[in-house]
């Protein structure tokens, strides 16, 4: 009983950085990104011994959608290799809202919509 408590394998995620003055992949806003990075550790009392599962991902502040970042990418973005992800390394993963983005007025629609509500697209 004396050892339940001593080690262990917890999860954290740390904020990163941010990425101003980009336009969203998805919805077509002026954003900025929160870049997170997410990992597992083994821990003996408090003392992280190792971390392992390392993953990145970029929220976007105009429509909450969360992007996965390349691993490698992502290393390089937190050791400030460079300063900015390209829109080619995001990678769309979760979607809050399970909504469309209407293709004219860039609106977020019901999926169930056939018609966007705000200018009368047909949506597909």
């Amino acid at each position: 009983m004396f050892f339940i408590g001593i080690f262990g394998v917890e999860g954290k995620e740390e904020h990163i950085g941010d990425i101003n003055s980009k336009v969203c992949k998805v919805c077509g806003q002026f954003t900025t990104y929160k870049v997170y990075k997410r990992y597992s550790y083994f821990h003996f009392f408090f003392i992280k011994l190792f971390k392992f599962d390392e993953h990145y991902f970029a929220i976007s502040r105009c429509c909450n959608r969360i992007f996965e970042i390349p691993k490698e990418v992502g290393k390089k973005y937190e050791l400030r290799e460079i300063n900015d992800i390209e829109d080619k390394d995001l990678r769309e993963i979760y979607n809050p809202y399970a909504e469309k983005v209407c293709p004219n007025c860039k609106n977020l629609v019901n999926p169930d919509y056939p018609y966007c509500p705000f200018c009368g697209t047909r949506l597909n």
